[in-house]
């Protein structure tokens, strides 16, 4: 008997940089302060939507859910582990250039099975900023909340840069 698993799985990849004046060649560059990588939790109106918008008819479609597909990247410095049940994230980062954003979505082509939704984060606050936990919405605000994860936590100080590049696998 033919059995087939469903698994969608995301693993990010974060980078923090730091820039700096390089005097000799007189231009801006950044210096990469730390990259690491963390894998996530499904969450259970996650894996809903997730549902939805693969099987759903447009009846059964919210109009969030028939929109832009879980593409927007919040930030927290939540330190909780992640759970099945989260339907927000905890402590999201609202200002200083760590608002929640849409990232840019590279879908797989011929018998690819990885989407991947990145973007950069430029912070722009006064006092250093910790980060250490990333979601993936449907909705620039509030929305359903399906891959959720915790990572190293990051300290970023003015015009540091943090990376995230998550790598969706559906198999």
């Amino acid at each position: 008997m033919f059995v087939d698993k469903l698994s969608a799985r995301a693993h990010l990849i974060f980078q923090h940089k730091r820039p700096y004046f390089d005097e000799k060649q007189g231009i801006w560059r950044s210096h990469l302060l730390y990259e690491g990588h963390a894998d996530n939790i499904v969450t259970d109106a996650g894996r809903r939507i997730i549902h939805t918008l693969i099987y759903g008819t447009s009846a059964q479609k919210t109009s969030a859910s028939a929109g832009v597909g879980l593409n927007y990247i919040g930030l927290s410095n939540d330190g909780t582990a992640p759970a099945a049940g989260d339907t927000t994230l905890t402590g999201e980062l609202v200002g200083s250039g760590l608002v929640r954003a849409q990232g840019t979505v590279t879908l797989p082509t011929g018998p690819g099975v990885i989407t991947s939704i990145g973007t950069t984060f430029t912070y722009s606050g006064g006092s250093p900023q910790q980060v250490q936990k990333a979601a993936l919405f449907d909705n620039p605000a509030g929305g359903n909340m399906a891959h959720e994860l915790l990572f190293t936590q990051r300290t970023l100080a003015l015009s540091d840069t943090l990376t995230l590049t998550f790598n969706i696998t559906l198999t």
